[in-house]
């Protein structure tokens, strides 16, 4: 299989259970909270479960106007601030030296654009570095010091 096609598989299946549907009926149901909206919603965010909180904040964006990647970045900040989440960002947790290491990745549907960062460390919001590495840089990847420095100029 093609990775254009398991990413046109994904999108499908991730648009049809946000829409409330079952895209395989005789199977098990899904994980993931589906968040009801309106009738065939013309946007739609996607999120982990430590998201759920921070999805309204991005929806209001798009309904603002603001750029779709703007909207994914304002529910993806908000685990990243958390001090409580130990998943991502402020209260993630350190590797085995005690280091708290920071991955992102980004990548922006209508330009196609990407950014990027790996092993970045004392930074928060390391989506916020990605979004730096896609506007600022012809880089799509940063990694370790590299990334930390950059993010810490930004």
């Amino acid at each position: 299989m093609k990775r254009r096609d398991f990413l046109a598989g994904l999108a499908v299946t991730s648009a049809t259970l946000a829409a409330g549907q079952n895209a395989n009926p005789g199977k098990m149901e899904s994980p993931y909270k589906v968040v009801p909206r309106a009738p065939n919603p013309r946007n739609i965010i996607i999120c982990a479960a430590n998201g759920y909180n921070y999805l309204d904040a991005g929806y209001e964006k798009l309904r603002g106007g603001a750029d779709t990647l703007d909207a994914a970045l304002a529910v993806v900040s908000g685990p990243e601030n958390d001090p409580d989440d130990d998943s991502v960002g402020l209260g993630g947790l350190p590797n085995e030296d005690g280091v708290t290491e920071l991955d992102s990745c980004l990548m922006h549907g209508p330009t196609r654009r990407a950014g990027a960062v790996g092993a970045l460390h004392d930074i928060k919001n390391a989506s916020a570095v990605a979004k730096a590495v896609m506007e600022h840089t012809g880089h799509v990847m940063l990694v370790g010091e590299g990334a930390t420095r950059f993010g810490l100029d930004m």
